[in-house]
């Protein structure tokens, strides 16, 4: 079982492993390798790696947390173990819920009517085909 707790600290977790990791992968894009070649010509060794700070552990007392979400149909709680960042897994609490802006909403829109097909193409038999 998971306790409110618990999924604090995962939701936590994930957080800090994101910030980690985006960090590492900026100190990596900066290791130019122009550079490291000029230092390479000039010197005769090659330069340092940057130190990259270590990835956060997960905790163990976090391992095998479940979902927890109530399910309509018994009422009992999800218990599923592969949950997303958020602490709940793809049924109770999955990663997007649709777009919030008006600009977002306007190309969800316009993706929805490229993806209809128009009735009257369907009435030619070879089309029709092609189609289906």
């Amino acid at each position: 079982m998971s306790t409110p707790e618990q999924r604090r600290r995962y939701k936590a977790h994930w957080a800090e492993y994101a910030r980690v990791y985006a960090e590492r992968q900026r100190l990596e894009k900066q290791a130019d390798p122009k550079r490291a070649a000029a230092y390479f010509i000039d010197h005769g060794v090659w330069p340092h790696r940057p130190q990259l700070p270590p990835l956060p552990v997960f905790p163990a007392d976090l391992r095998g947390l479940v979902c927890g979400g109530k399910s309509r149909r018994t009422g009992n709680p999800c218990q599923s173990r592969a949950l997303h960042t958020n602490g709940r897994c793809k049924w109770h609490g999955g990663l997007s819920t649709g777009p919030k802006t008006a600009k977002g909403k306007a190309k969800s829109a316009q993706n929805f009517k490229l993806m209809k097909v128009d009735k009257s193409l369907l009435n030619n038999t070879n089309l029709q085909d092609k189609i289906l």
